[in-house]
């Protein structure tokens, strides 16, 4: 078990970066590039670049059917596939908010037909819950949740990946530690963990401040994906949700606030002030993380990107604590 954690994220974190570099100048060949707003100068950086991620995970996938998980392997690269093809559509064609929030539920199709989920989630505080018949149902939601918020969570250099990065490491922990309570199949949650860390990881490298590339929605949508993946088939949801409070939070302010509405059709949550970014104060601009964080005091992209990452650790720290206290309730 942990020779193939090792091994799917050595691979993936190797293969993320080595695609990365190549898709940058793909992409910069063929024009396409978007400006970097958070700059008061104005800068162009590769899109879509996180086709590298969807790369990575599935030759971190390939490691892991010739580990033996050939059935998990094999529902975890369908689901991220149709992810990432939603994510290159829209990067292109730019597709309806209402349509996306729809299509998000089609990762979810592989995990339900290959049948590799338990419907007896791990309750924090409690115990197993049985649900033979509500959980199947769930799983599209889970999928459209994580697919658009992660999406919508992508909106500053090396944010979403780095919230990512910390939540996948915290996944795979929490596997472990289940595992070793001898909760089955939640070594895959530390496999899967350490895969999306290693793809994360590999394209942080270009997106980190000052980014030179953008993950576009396909690599947000195929992050979405994974993340949902690795939580359902290693039966750490619950830590998955707790860890995940700050993406959600984000797309709760930005639903609540302005609706289902594609994001080019309304204004930013937040503004530029020479190098400082501050929230915007407008009925079009949307409620988000970002505009909280910078509500009373205006701050530097790379200090809104550590703040960003500071909530985060805190509940994943959260989240840990409460598998341990759970699982040593269970005895």
């Amino acid at each position: 078990m942990i020779v193939t954690a090792l091994g799917v994220f050595v691979l993936s974190l190797i293969v993320t970066f080595i695609v990365g570099r190549f898709a940058i100048g793909f992409f910069k060949s063929f024009g396409r590039v978007g400006v970097d707003v958070h700059k008061p100068c104005r800068v162009e950086v590769a899109e879509s670049v996180g086709v590298s991620i969807l790369a990575g995970l599935l030759a971190g996938s390939v490691f892991l059917f010739f580990s033996g998980y050939r059935v998990e392997a094999l529902a975890f690269s369908l689901s991220i596939l149709v992810a990432g093809f939603i994510g290159i559509v829209d990067d292109f064609l730019v597709l309806n908010a209402r349509l996306k929030i729809l299509l998000g539920v089609l990762p979810a199709v592989p995990v339900f037909l290959l049948g590799v989920y338990e419907p007896r989630p791990l309750i924090p505080m409690d115990g197993f819950a049985r649900l033979t018949i509500v959980y199947p149902l769930m799983l599209p939601i889970v999928y459209t949740v994580a697919t658009n918020g992660f999406n919508m969570y992508d909106t500053h250099n090396g944010v979403m990946l780095s919230s990512t990065l910390i939540m996948s490491l915290t996944m795979a922990v929490a596997g472990y530690m289940q595992y070793s309570a001898g909760v089955e199949n939640s070594e895959l949650a530390l496999i899967l963990g350490l895969s999306i860390a290693g793809a994360s990881l590999g394209m942080l490298y270009y997106n980190f401040y000052p980014s030179k590339a953008f993950n576009g929605d396909v690599g947000s949508f195929t992050v979405g994906a994974a993340v949902a993946s690795a939580a359902i088939m290693g039966r750490v949801e619950a830590v998955a949700l707790i860890a995940g409070l700050p993406i959600a939070l984000n797309g709760f302010l930005k639903i609540s606030s302005i609706g289902f509405k594609e994001r080019r059709s309304f204004e930013r949550p937040v503004e530029l002030r020479g190098w400082l970014i501050k929230s915007r104060l407008s009925e079009r601009a949307p409620l988000s993380l970002p505009a909280l964080i910078t509500s009373r005091t205006p701050l530097s992209e790379p200090e809104l990107l550590i703040a960003s990452i500071m909530i985060t650790w805190l509940s994943s720290a959260a989240a840990l604590v409460t598998i341990y206290l759970t699982l040593r309730g269970l005895g």
